[in-house]
């Protein structure tokens, strides 16, 4: 007959509870720590805030897969999901680069980089540990970007271009000083030095009018009625131009579709082709302003043409330059006329054509663009 000791019985029932109360409690653990992993603590409460902040966040578990992705960043980063694997190559490299960096330091202050994403696009991105996740905040640099290197530009070409007539003041200056000149040398240094002066105004103020347009925000757009705006452009014009012996002539395809965009900025575009037109022709040619409506009904196409001298074909690829002149200085301008138009018309989804004959018995230069009709559910 077996014969069983009770107080072994009750020590094997014994261990075998703890074991089963262990074996529960690390079960329990398990699944908190795989529920913890799963979900994202904290975020949820504050999701609809990220959902349309104006900041781009990425969060980022141990093995540097993405678990959640804001519009913002999905759309900065062109990410299809708002979680799951980023791109091993590119920016993604470096993102994990610095998540590992972040993660493995003892105190971080985060990561910050900017990193070009495409052609002209800059993103900037901070990024730092989070219990077992790494926050990534990003920024679209792309605008500051290209308005800190359009402020660059703008000092460094206009310091350049008046080097010249500050020059020549201060040797004209130099030249009144000396006593006993000619009164016939006097005048012609007050005379080039009101050249210079009025060169330097010029130059200063197409170039701030340029960099107000690169470094501005995007321009108003308005419903603008083509015809009006060209009508004034040419009643400011034609003084000069019929002082000038100069014909001004409007061929417009009635009726002309509205167009987007601002309006004082489209008359500007058509006085500086004008002012163009009538400073570079001779007495006897004429200046005609052709509008049209496309044949697809979804703009207008614009034309400035003119009988002039016309444009040697050599200069004609680079007079939207800044400061290229394709003429000699006897003609006054600072050369930025068509850099200003070329600009606003890229504002305006559009782009400038120059067409030139500069030999033969028919002379000339034609300016072309296609402005963007108001789209019919606006009208």
């Amino acid at each position: 007959m077996l014969v069983v000791d009770l107080r072994w019985l009750l020590f094997g029932l014994l261990l075998l509870l703890i074991a089963v109360v262990a074996a529960a409690l690390w079960l329990d653990r398990w699944r908190s720590r795989r529920q913890q992993r799963g979900a994202l603590p904290g975020l949820e409460g504050l999701r609809p805030v990220w959902e349309v902040a104006p900041l781009g966040l990425l969060i980022l578990d141990d093995t540097g897969a993405c678990r959640y992705a804001n519009p913002y960043a999905r759309r900065l980063l062109g990410l299809e999901a708002a979680s799951g694997r980023l791109p091993d190559a590119g920016w993604g490299h470096l993102l994990e680069i610095d998540r590992s960096a972040a993660r493995s330091e003892a105190v971080s202050a985060g990561r910050y980089r900017t990193v070009v994403l495409g052609e002209g696009q800059f993103v900037q991105w901070w990024l730092t540990p989070w219990r077992d996740w790494t926050l990534v905040f990003l920024l679209d640099m792309t605008t500051p970007h290209r308005v800190e290197q359009a402020a660059r530009f703008l000092l460094s070409d206009l310091s350049h271009e008046l080097r010249t007539p500050l020059a020549t003041l201060l040797t004209h200056l130099e030249v009144l000083r000396l006593p006993h000149i000619p009164d016939e040398t006097r005048q012609q240094s007050i005379y080039l030095m009101q050249v210079e002066a009025r060169r330097m105004a010029r130059l200063v103020h197409d170039m701030l009018e340029l960099g107000r347009l690169e470094t501005s925000a995007e321009l108003e757009r308005r419903p603008v009625d083509l015809l009006a705006v060209v009508e004034a452009a040419l009643a400011q014009v034609r003084p000069p131009a019929e002082a000038q012996q100069i014909a001004l002539s409007l061929q417009a395809d009635t009726p002309l579709p509205l167009v987007v965009g601002d309006a004082d900025r489209l008359k500007q575009v058509f006085l500086n082709l004008l002012d163009n037109a009538v400073k570079y022709s001779r007495p006897g040619d004429r200046v005609i302003v052709s509008l049209q409506p496309t044949p697809a009904g979804d703009g207008v196409a614009c034309a400035v043409c003119d009988t002039g001298p016309g444009i040697p074909a050599e200069h004609l690829p680079h007079v939207t330059r800044r400061f290229y002149r394709a003429v000699s200085d006897e003609i006054e301008g600072s050369g930025l006329g068509l850099a200003v138009v070329a600009e606003i018309l890229r504002r305006h989804q559009s782009r400038l054509d120059m067409e030139s004959r500069s030999e033969g018995a028919e002379t000339g230069t034609c300016a072309r663009f296609v402005l963007p009709a108001l789209p019919e559910e606006e009208t």
